[in-house]
């Protein structure tokens, strides 16, 4: 199944949009990448430096398990000791990835999600907790 995307006007699949639950769809307009090129050339022009660097400190201070975690992956995946797979392991589209811990104790075991399963993963916690995938 494909979609017109209405910024770069190709026609693409449809796991390359976003979910939008009031679009007719249920998809976005905008393909990934051109909504990832919008949100960084605005980040870029009126994102305020100093209040987003603040704003990152403090996300690591109250989240210091995740922002571990995290950091433990992503050096991992640079010195090549995980390989990132081309397509996501729930829904098989072919994008860039994100690594979805279930447990942040075992930072290497991580699932590799689209965008949008990733966010759908998320908000299936019950309670602040993961829920049992």
């Amino acid at each position: 199944m494909t979609k017109l995307c209405t910024k770069c006007g190709v026609k693409k699949d449809v796991c390359e949009f976003g979910r939008r639950r009031l679009s007719p769809d249920g998809r976005q307009t905008w393909c990934r990448d051109c909504r990832r090129e919008y949100q960084r050339a605005y980040a870029q022009n009126f994102r305020n430096p100093e209040k987003h660097r603040e704003a990152q400190r403090r996300y690591r201070l109250r989240h210091a398990e995740k922002y571990r975690a995290h950091s433990i992956v992503r050096r991992a995946v640079k010195a090549c000791r995980i390989v990132v797979p081309v397509w996501c392991q729930r829904c098989g589209c072919v994008t860039d990835l994100e690594a979805h811990h279930h447990d942040y104790d075992a930072p290497l075991s991580v699932e590799w999600l689209c965008s949008t399963c990733h966010g759908l993963a998320h908000r299936s916690y019950e309670g602040g907790q993961h829920a049992g995938l």
